[in-house]
């Protein structure tokens, strides 16, 4: 009989048996797949349902609200603004769902059932919830210091074939703090915890095309290390050998020397003594820690996809380099740190310290690579040496002091895949291999030779080895 009717009244007729389904499989139960909060409230009766909520008010059991921008990260849980809900009022919502609004609405909240799809309960009405609002802007006011950042039109100077001013392009970010609190409070019951921060981005005015005809356009790729713990003589070198860095130049198709451009290292050019690795020995000379500098570009070289000409990683693992499979080790006149500028514009590397962390930015044209790496894996680790003692008249007769820490021995692997408009284009791996160092100690002894070398100036212990290395910085 049904197939005599016309088709459009036949669907009208199936469509309104759909909407009966509630009410025919589920008498005084809310529907299946209804769900608040995370809580599974299909098929339950008011009864259960209300319990549940009341738990959910009264053991916090509602999952933090996480906030996002730009790749950045925040949590907040309703209890830190003293959410409070009304069990009682949130069960009738979760009762009427399919059975409430006109017919394409229960239509539609019962498809999604038949689906077996839990359907989130948006609850705008602030009549069924309230929460500390105070306290809410509080938080979000927090997060200004870490969000908000004035408009920054780019600046770049050149003279002498060389960056004498630079001024990166920076967008302008102001958190809209009232929004955020409806889009909270719009999402407080919801099953997304998930809300994407609404900041207002005002670009820069000048951007850095806008100031030069080298093709110096963008950043390519940052390099990163942290070099906490240095003593006063590294630090000060590090800060003199990235110095010589900061502003240069590269010409398309040039191949770029580290060792060329560092130049003479003694004390006529401003650097300190200061440990350094030489061949089986870590003794004292001029510029020890320029080191972190080379490792610090050949960081910003990879993520740049430049191509590398030259690099040696050092003879063992020390901790201002790890992960083990990062550093480049320099020393006049070889080994050296080279790169070619295989951009069609020129590049500008741009080098700056902050607090402990050592920056080399590598600026130029666009060239839509996109850089994945993969690594370093760290593998055939061995154990330390036995400790040398070294005895000496530099100290008190019988006392003993570390001058060199022990490293184990290791093997690394780097993988850098480069992606040319998002086709593969070149695969680069990097070997690296590591021979475990004993530990030093000098030991005070009668007629014994002095050693020229401060005991106090002796390097953090390498971390111990885990499975998981942390990301390359």
């Amino acid at each position: 009989m049904l197939a005599a009717l016309p088709a459009g009244l036949l669907v009208a007729v199936v469509f309104t048996s759909i909407s009966w389904i509630p009410n025919l499989v589920y008498p005084g139960r809310i529907l299946a797949g209804v769900s608040l909060a995370g809580i599974d409230l299909g098929g339950v009766h008011p009864g259960v349902a209300r319990q549940l909520l009341t738990n959910l008010t009264l053991q916090a059991k509602l999952a933090p609200i996480q906030l996002q921008f730009s790749g950045n990260l925040w949590e907040i849980n309703p209890t830190d603004f003293n959410l409070q809900v009304d069990p009682e009022r949130l069960t009738k919502v979760a009762v009427s769902v399919g059975r409430r609004g006109d017919l394409s609405r229960r239509l539609y909240e019962n498809w999604l059932a038949l689906l077996g799809r839990h359907q989130p309960l948006v609850i705008q009405d602030e009549s069924l919830y309230n929460f500390d609002r105070p306290a809410l802007a509080k938080f979000l006011e927090s997060l200004v210091t870490d969000i908000n950042q004035s408009q920054q039109d780019a600046k770049l100077k050149i003279q002498n074939n060389r960056v004498v001013e630079f001024v990166a392009p920076q967008d302008g970010h102001e958190l809209d703090i009232n929004q955020t609190i409806d889009l909270i409070a719009g999402s407080i019951l919801s099953n997304n915890r998930k809300i994407e921060l609404p900041v207002v981005v005002t670009p820069p005015a000048i951007t850095l095309a806008d100031t030069n005809t080298l093709g110096i356009n963008t950043l390519l790729g940052k390099g990163e290390s942290d070099f906490s713990g240095s003593p006063k003589n590294r630090r000060h070198n590090i800060g003199v050998g990235a110095a010589k860095f900061n502003g240069v130049i590269v010409k398309p198709g040039e191949t770029f020397s580290f060792v060329k451009q560092l130049g003479v290292v003694d004390e006529s050019t401003g650097f300190l003594p200061e440990l350094v690795i030489k061949g089986d020995q870590t003794i004292p000379e001029f510029g020890g820690g320029l080191c972190q500098v080379s490792t610090t570009a050949f960081r910003g070289i990879l993520r740049a996809g430049l191509p590398v000409v030259e690099r040696r990683n050092h003879s063992y693992r020390v901790v201002y380099y790890e992960p083990a499979g990062s550093d480049a080790t320099i020393y006049q006149p070889y080994p050296d740190l080279k790169f070619t500028n295989d951009t069609s514009g020129h590049l500008l590397i741009e080098t700056y310290v902050a607090q402990n962390k050592l920056y080399f930015d590598f600026y130029g044209t666009d060239t839509n690579r996109r850089v994945e790496l993969d690594g370093p894996h760290i593998f055939n680790v061995t154990d330390y040496l036995d400790p040398i003692y070294i005895d000496t008249s530099t100290l008190p007769v019988g006392e003993i002091k570390r001058v060199d820490t022990a490293h184990r021995g290791a093997d690394a692997v780097l993988t850098r895949k480069i992606y040319q408009n998002n086709k593969l284009v070149k695969t680069d791996v990097f070997k690296s291999h590591y021979v475990p160092w004993p530990a030093k100690y000098l030991r005070g002894a009668e007629d014994a030779t002095k050693v020229e070398t401060d005991p106090n100036n002796i390097a953090p212990v390498t971390p111990p080895e885990s499975n998981s290395p942390p990301p390359l910085q």
